[in-house]
C-alpha cells in the first residue's frame, strides 16, 4: 500500500513537471515568434506556430524522458542535467523545424514552413534558458541550503578544504550539492603557485598550508577537509597542524577503480596522526596457501584472530575453523561473515567454544576437521592481570600452546603459526616470559617434527585491540578526562590490526619452518605523544582543557619495548616489513625440563614468578631493564 502511494506520488510530480514544461515552451515559442517579428506576427505566422507547437511539445518532452530528465534527483543534480536539456530541447526543435521542411514541398498551401529558422533557434535558446532556470527555483525551494552564497553563515559548518587538485575540487562540488551537510566551503589552501589567487567553483584559493592556523582564525572555519593525493606517512605533519586548531578535520581519499574514480569522506582517527601508513600488500601467495585449505585459527573470537579470520575469508577457504573460549565474539563474527560473504559462510565457517587448555577439547576439533594451517593467536595477553594471577598465564600461554602443538603433529597439520608479542624479548613481566617460553616450544617442535613446519611471528601493539590504550584513551577523553598514563617516558610500538593480520599471513605464506618473523612496526611511539594527540582529536573544543595524569609504572611493566634482543641479528625476506630473527635456540630436552619445572611449581603452588626467572635467563626484573634506559 505504502509503495503504490510513493509510486502514485512519484507519477503525479513528474506530470506536473511535464506540464510546467509545456507550459514553458509554448510561451518561448510564442515570444520567439513575436521578438522576431517585433511583437507584430503575422496571423498566418500565429497559425502555422499553432500548428507545430504539438509536435514541439511531444517531441522535446518525449526525448527529455527517454534522457531520464524527469527521473534525476534535483538536490544532486549538476552539470549532467543542463545536457539532457540542452539535448532534449535540441531534438524538439530540430525535428519541427525538419517536419516543417519536409511539408513545404509536398504541399505548398501548408502553413508549416511559415517560421523562419531564426524563430527556431531563438525559442530553442529560450527554452533552454527557462527549464534550466525552472530547476535551480524548485531545487532552492526543496533545499534552501545547496546554494552557498544563500546559505545562512550563522547556521552552517565554515569549511576550509586543503588542496586544489581534483580531489579539492570534488570535495567543493559535493558541498555545493548538498552532499556533505550544511557546510559552507569558504576557502581552498594549496601549495601550488599557478593555482594563487585562482577559484574553484567560486571558492578562492590560497597558499600556504604552513598558514593553516591563522587562515582558521581570519575565517572563522569550522571543519577542516584534507585533499591531497599523498601517502599518508607523508600528510602526518600537516594533519597534526590540522588537529591542532580545534577543528573537526576529515580527509577525503580516492579509489581508482576500473570504472573510475570513486572519493570517501572519513574523519581523520589516530592512525592517520601516528603516521603509519597502511599500505596494499600483494596477498597472492598468501591466497596460494589459503585457498581451498581447512585452516583452524584459535583465539579466533578476539582482536588479531577474527581479523585473521575477515582476510582468510576472502580466499575462499574449504573450512575456516573458530575455536576459542568466548562464545559472544566468534557469534558476532560469524555474523558479520554472513552478512558479507552468505551462504558460502555457511557451509565453511565453523565455531567451536574450548579452551586451548583442555587436551580433549582440542583433539575432538582437530579430529573433526583436520586443519592444514593452524593460526595459533589464544594468548592471555593483559600484563598487569597476568603479574597477579601468573599460573593463569603459564597454563594457557605456556601449556596451552604446547598442547596445541602436540594436537598439530598427531593430526598432521601442514603449516603451524603462533602469535608472538615484542613483550616476548627481555621480559620484564609473566606475560611476556610465558611467550618467550611459547616461543621456544614452537621452535624446539620444529626439530622434534617431521610433518608440521612450525612458525612464530613476533610484533608489538595494535591500534583498538581489546585491552589496549587505544579505546581506554578515547573513552576517558570523551568522558572529559584525566587520561590516565603511567609514565612520561614510556615507549610502545604500533600496527594497525588489519595490517599486523595481513603481514602474519604473508609470514606465514612463506614460512619454510624453525622461523620467527619479526614485523616491523616503524617508529617507536611515545604514549605521553600519543595521548595528547588523542585530547587534540577527540576532546571537545568548548569543554574544558583534558588533563593527563600520571599513575606510576604498574607491576611488570618496563619503558620501552623491543622487537629483538641484542644477540638476535635479524636478516630480510621477501616480504617488505618482514623480517626473520635469530633468537637463542633451545633443544626439546629443555623443553620437557621447563614444562616439568613449571608443572611441580603449579602442582605444589610454589612461586610462578621465581620458577620462570630461574628457568628464562632473559627474563629480567623491571628495575634492572628501565635502569638500563
Amino acid at each position: 500500500m505504502e509503495r503504490n502511494g510513493r509510486f502514485f506520488h512519484k507519477q503525479g510530480r513528474i506530470l506536473l513537471l511535464m506540464l510546467l514544461d509545456t507550459l514553458i515552451i509554448t510561451a518561448t515559442l510564442v515570444f520567439a515568434l513575436q521578438t522576431y517579428h517585433d511583437m507584430q506576427a503575422p496571423a498566418e505566422h500565429i497559425i502555422h506556430m499553432w500548428h507545430s507547437l504539438p509536435l514541439l511539445v511531444l517531441a522535446t518532452i518525449g526525448t527529455l524522458y527517454a534522457l531520464g530528465f524527469y527521473k534525476g534527483i534535483l538536490k544532486y543534480a549538476g552539470v549532467d542535467i543542463l545536457i539532457q536539456i540542452a539535448t532534449g530541447t535540441l531534438v524538439g526543435t530540430v525535428l519541427t523545424y525538419l517536419v516543417a521542411l519536409l511539408e513545404s514541398p509536398v504541399s505548398p498551401e501548408s502553413n508549416f514552413f511559415l517560421m523562419r529558422r531564426p524563430v527556431y533557434l531563438i525559442q530553442w535558446l529560450m527554452i533552454v534558458i527557462l527549464l534550466a532556470g525552472s530547476r535551480f527555483v524548485i531545487r532552492c525551494v526543496q533545499q534552501p541550503g545547496s546554494l552557498s552564497f544563500l546559505q545562512n553563515r550563522k547556521s552552517s559548518r565554515r569549511v576550509m578544504v586543503v588542496g586544489g587538485g581534483w580531489g579539492g575540487a570534488q570535495v567543493i562540488r559535493d558541498i555545493q550539492a548538498g552532499r556533505n551537510g550544511d557546510c559552507t566551503p569558504v576557502l581552498v589552501v594549496d601549495d601550488d603557485p599557478e593555482k594563487n589567487n585562482t577559484s574553484i567553483g567560486r571558492v578562492p584559493v590560497v597558499m600556504g598550508t604552513d598558514l593553516i592556523a591563522e587562515y582558521v582564525k581570519r575565517y572563522a572555519i569550522d571543519e577542516i577537509i584534507i585533499a591531497i593525493a599523498t601517502p599518508q606517512s607523508d600528510l602526518t605533519p600537516l594533519m597534526h597542524a590540522c588537529v591542532e586548531t580545534g577543528c573537526r578535520v576529515r580527509r577525503y581519499t580516492v579509489m581508482q577503480e576500473m570504472t573510475g574514480s570513486q572519493g570517501t569522506l572519513r574523519d581523520v582517527n589516530i592512525a592517520d596522526l601516528l603516521g603509519r601508513e597502511e599500505k596494499h600488500l600483494d596477498m597472492s601467495e598468501v591466497e596460494a596457501v589459503m585457498a581451498g585449505r581447512r585452516v583452524l585459527v584459535t583465539g579466533g573470537g578476539g582482536s588479531i584472530g577474527s581479523e585473521m579470520c575477515r582476510q582468510i575469508m576472502a580466499f575462499v577457504p574449504e573450512k575456516l575453523v573458530l575455536f576459542d573460549i568466548n562464545e559472544n565474539y566468534m557469534y558476532d563474527l560469524f555474523f558479520e561473515l554472513k552478512g558479507k560473504y552468505g551462504e558460502l559462510v555457511k557451509n565453511t565457517v565453523e565455531l567451536r567454544v574450548g579452551s586451548i587448555r583442555d587436551e580433549q577439547a582440542l583433539d575432538r576439533v582437530f579430529a573433526e576437521f583436520r586443519p592444514e594451517i593452524v593460526i595459533h593467536a589464544a594468548a592471555h595477553k593483559h600484563v598487569p592481570l597476568m603479574e597477579d594471577s601468573p599460573e593463569q598465564a603459564v597454563q594457557n600461554n605456556v601449556f596451552g600452546t604446547y598442547k596445541v602443538a602436540q594436537c598439530a603433529v598427531k593430526h598432521g597439520v601442514k603449516r603451524f603459526v603462533m602469535i608472538s608479542t615484542d613483550k616476548a624479548v627481555n621480559p620484564t613481566n609473566v606475560m611476556g616470559a610465558s611467550k618467550r617460553m611459547a616461543e621456544i616450544i614452537v621452535e624446539a617442535m620444529q626439530k622434534k617434527s617431521e610433518t608440521t613446519q612450525f612458525t612464530a611471528v613476533r610484533f608489538g601493539n595494535v591500534l583498538g585491540s581489546n585491552g589496549s590504550v587505544v579505546p581506554l584513551f578515547e573513552r576517558q577523553i570523551r568522558n572529559g578526562g584525566p587520561v590516565t598514563l603511567t609514565h612520561p617516558e614510556i615507549i610502545r610500538y604500533f600496527m594497525t590490526i588489519p595490517e599486523a593480520a595481513s603481514l602474519v599471513l604473508q609470514a606465514a605464506s612463506i614460512a619454510k619452518g624453525g622461523e620467527l618473523f619479526v614485523l616491523d612496526m616503524g617508529e617507536p611511539v611515545k604514549i605521553r605523544e600519543l595521548a595528547e594527540r588523542m585530547i587534540q582529536l577527540y576532546a571537545d573544543p568548548l569543554g574544558p582543557r583534558v588533563e593527563i595524569a600520571y599513575t606510576g609504572l604498574r607491576p611488570g611493566e618496563k619503558l620501552y619495548e623491543e622487537l629483538l634482543r641484542d644477540e638476535e641479528n635479524s636478516t630480510a625476506t621477501s616480504k617488505d616489513k618482514i623480517f626473520i630473527a635469530k633468537p637463542e635456540q633451545f633443544d626439546w630436552a629443555f623443553v620437557e625440563h621447563m614444562l616439568a619445572e613449571l608443572q611441580r611449581c603449579l602442582d605444589e603452588q610454589g612461586d610462578v614468578h621465581q620458577c620462570m626467572h630461574q628457568l628464562l635467563p632473559s627474563y629480567k626484573t623491571p628495575e634492572e631493564v628501565n635502569g638500563q634506559k
